[in-house]
């Protein structure tokens, strides 16, 4: 069985209602009365939990067959978005994005598990068009989100996308009920990686920066800045748009990124790998840079779409970079590792996102462009600690 489509649609499924809360919830919380502090946390909530569900999600795949776990997932997503009905709920509210963040660590594992087993030499391509098949449910939710909520409220548009989540996912997730992973027990000759060895514990370090801007600080204190600068709206060809639409628009860019670029970055990582990530670190520096500055609304999306474009080759880079060194066994337990760093990093700059644009919301992006500028040393380290271990295995 080849259950990699599958699974990466069911998790492009789960991925609207989290998308719609990312698109919208920043620009909308004066609105619906949620403090910019709240935002961060019900943004980055959901990430620190996987830091202790990811572990676990690796565990399951060991020892649970994979199908059902998935089909749990769906159901998970679906149930957890329609709690975003009514943000003045708090607890509620924080309750779901718990539940969330545990529904995709078990999608987010299964769905690179069954792309890199299934690939072989090409795991960068197939990690990409993986990727790029999840950018469907980001485009879905970004493009639904504002438009929803303007039509028929925040709460109707909630509940559409629970029912949504459900509709697009299940069929997939039954589909891949059957799926049972083959690489599933460490034998005596495999290695086990550990998180303390220098070529990992950095790349880690890496992924958790990356994830940290482009999830964290980018979306929300980019959202943030949007509703400063343009209080009133913005002009878009001469047409005055208002400012949830444009935040939409500046997170459709990301979402539009991760469907179109993916999968040619995942080539790209194949072919130069260290090349690759260096060229990507540096354009995400300079875009996050650049929205620290008064721009006008197209100029400010256009920054902002380079930055995600680049992020997402930094990303794939380093999560195949993990899986090459893990043995296929070892993989599950290796790359929620590595998926634990980056919620980390995603946790702390949705936070930070919020909490830092107290100070000023062009600190909090400018914070994102040095924590960029710091990868590109870590990487280098990591990847020459990783070529003596080649060299000496």
């Amino acid at each position: 069985m080849r259950p990699a489509v599958p699974v990466a649609l069911v998790t492009a499924a789960s991925l609207l209602g989290d998308t719609f809360l990312y698109s919208v919830l920043p620009v909308s919380a004066a609105r619906l009365g949620v403090a910019p502090l709240l935002v961060g946390v019900v943004l980055s909530v959901n990430r620190w939990v996987r830091l202790a569900t990811n572990p676990l999600a690796a565990r399951l795949y060991e020892r649970v067959p994979a199908g059902p776990l998935v089909l749990l997932a769906i159901v998970l997503a679906a149930v957890s978005t329609a709690f975003y009905a009514e943000p003045s709920w708090v607890i509620v509210l924080l309750a779901a994005r718990l539940v969330w963040g545990f529904a995709f660590s078990l999608l987010r594992l299964g769905s690179i598990v069954s792309a890199v087993d299934e690939a072989g030499d090409r795991a960068g391509r197939r990690l990409g068009e993986t990727r790029g098949l999840w950018a469907i449910g980001y485009l879905a939710g970004a493009v639904y989100a504002p438009f929803a909520v303007e039509a028929v409220g925040w709460t109707a548009a909630v509940l559409g996308a629970s029912v949504l989540t459900l509709i697009g996912g299940i069929g997939p997730a039954l589909a891949v009920s059957a799926w049972r992973r083959t690489a599933s027990i460490v034998g005596a000759t495999d290695v086990r990686l550990s998180v303390r060895e220098a070529r990992l514990a950095l790349i880690l370090a890496v992924g958790a920066a990356q994830l940290a801007v482009s999830a964290g600080i980018q979306t929300v204190a980019g959202g943030l800045r949007i509703a400063e600068l343009y209080p009133a709206g913005g002009f878009i060809l001469g047409a005055l748009v208002p400012a949830t639409l444009i935040a939409g628009i500046f997170v459709v860019s990301q979402r539009v990124a991760q469907l179109v670029w993916q999968p040619l970055a995942g080539r790209f990582a194949d072919r130069a790998l260290d090349r690759t990530f260096l060229a990507s670190s540096i354009a995400v520096m300079l875009g996050v840079a650049a929205l620290t500055l008064s721009l006008d609304p197209i100029t400010f999306i256009a920054a902002g779409a380079v930055a995600y474009f680049a992020g997402l080759s930094g990303a794939i880079v380093a999560e195949l970079a993990v899986a090459r060194m893990a043995a296929p066994a070892d993989r599950p337990r290796t790359l929620a590792a590595f998926h634990t760093a980056q919620d980390f990093g995603a946790a702390a700059g949705a936070f930070a996102g919020g909490a830092l644009a107290a100070i000023g919301t062009a600190f909090a992006l400018g914070v994102g462009a040095a924590l960029i500028a710091l990868t590109l040393p870590l990487w280098i380290i990591a990847r020459r600690a990783d070529a003596r271990v080649l060299a000496t295995a």
